[in-house]
């Protein structure tokens, strides 16, 4: 354990920076992460299936636990890159960016229920109007400009001396 701890330990701790190549591969590298929680969970969905409910239920809890380390890298690894542009304001621009981001998708008109009735009724469906999703379009702008900030921008850091 402690060889992994001290292998794997600083991917998950906040402190020191990234340069913008290590940031794009370690955000592709969460979905390692969904990997196994979408085997535990497929493999306790057939348990269930084959009435085995109690080692499908369980299945299904060891595979969403993968979402807590996956969650804590990804924030890790989003620190990291803004503690590399704003040293010491990292932790606050880590915070907004998150809640900005849990408000944006409260404007996603796609995030609606549908229920077999409006399934059914589609006639009148618009894919897409500005009445639906102007605001979230607008609120998106913002959200993009920034995430492409981070991964395209040069911190003042050279490539070779970022040490997360």
């Amino acid at each position: 354990m402690k060889y992994l701890k001290e292998r794997f330990g600083y991917y998950f701790q906040f402190k020191n920076t990234l340069n913008g190549t290590d940031y794009f591969f370690r955000s592709l590298g969460v979905i390692g992460f969904f990997v196994p929680m979408v085997i535990f969970i497929g493999i306790g969905i057939g348990l269930i299936a084959s009435d085995l409910k109690v080692v499908g239920i369980l299945s299904m809890a060891i595979g969403g636990l993968f979402i807590i380390p996956a969650i804590w890298f990804s924030l890790a690894t989003s620190y990291k890159r803004i503690n590399a542009f704003f040293p010491g304001k990292a932790g606050w621009l880590l915070a907004a960016t998150f809640i900005y981001n849990l408000l944006l998708e409260g404007f996603n008109p796609n995030n609606n229920n549908i229920d077999s009735d409006t399934i059914a009724d589609m006639t009148n469906y618009v894919p897409f109007s500005w009445e639906t999703h102007g605001t979230y379009l607008t609120l998106l702008v913002p959200a993009l400009l920034w995430s492409a900030y981070l991964l395209f921008a040069n911190s003042p850091i050279a490539k070779d001396k970022h040490i997360g």
